[in-house]
């Protein structure tokens, strides 16, 4: 069983400034999508996506580098370096992809997608689509009378 996977560095998130360093790396989003290739029966494919954080407390100030150095590559490396791992093959969101496309494609050794026998047809119809009518405005409620004024007391004699 063959499959292929593209990984891909998304969108990061920057620190603006951290104690003169500025545009600080401190999150990478990233995405990986396995596909059956075209070897096998089923064609299957699965994607998955997540966030790393790097957090500001482990910044080296000594091998900082500028925003406009930083390459999908070095990004790549900083994945890798944070799970303690060498290939892009062994990195978990990787290897967990992979793993499952392999687990499914497995499932489906016995299914194989085949057109019906006979000749091709199409099924049309149409949907009608209702509006709900509009919600009727809730009545106003009613204004409480005001209180009818006391009669000023009469003066004493």
């Amino acid at each position: 069983m063959a499959v292929d996977y593209t990984f891909n560095i998304g969108s990061v998130t920057k620190k603006l400034e951290y104690e003169g360093l500025s545009d600080i790396i401190v999150q990478v989003s990233f995405s990986v999508n396995a596909q059956a290739d075209e070897t096998e029966a089923a064609n299957f494919s699965y994607s998955c996506g997540g966030y790393k954080d790097f957090p500001i407390a482990d910044l080296d100030p000594e091998n900082f580098l500028d925003f406009e150095e930083i390459t999908p590559e070095i990004v790549v490396g900083w994945l890798l370096a944070s799970e303690g791992v060498e290939s892009l093959d062994d990195f978990s969101y990787v290897k967990a992809s992979v793993d499952n496309i392999h687990a499914r494609l497995h499932e489906l050794e016995v299914q194989v997608n085949v057109p019906l026998p006979g000749p091709t047809s199409s099924i049309s119809g149409s949907v009608t689509l209702q509006v709900a009518p509009e919600p009727e405005p809730e009545p106003e409620p009613e204004p409480e009378p005001e209180p009818e004024p006391e009669p000023e007391p009469e003066p004493e004699l």
